[in-house]
């Protein structure tokens, strides 16, 4: 019962982040597009995007676009593989997270 708390505060949260967003746009969003640009030239992150499961969470989870809009941890995965792989599992782990609730 307790994760079932967590997943809906969760979820909770992910829907204020949107509505924030949608009232209040700012340049985040702007360097995220910038972003996924500059990761669709990379093999890796275009195979994970392909992934129905996970092109959702890449479009649309709260955290993973965090992550997405700083330019540090766009260098980071694009030059290390230990935080690329960080990142991919962080994907998997919140597309776990969002299935569950279905």
């Amino acid at each position: 019962m307790e994760w079932m708390n967590i997943l809906i505060v969760d979820l909770l949260l992910d829907l204020a982040g949107e509505l924030i967003d949608f009232l209040i746009p700012d340049r985040k969003e702007k360097k995220w597009e910038k972003h996924i640009k500059r990761l669709k030239e990379e093999p890796w992150f275009n195979a994970l995007e392909k992934d129905w499961r996970y092109e959702y969470i890449i479009y649309n989870n709260r955290m993973v676009k965090k992550f997405l809009a700083s330019e540090r941890n766009i260098k980071m995965i694009t030059s290390m593989d230990e935080e690329r792989e960080n990142f991919i599992q962080l994907v998997k782990a919140e597309h776990e997270k969002y299935s569950r609730l279905y």
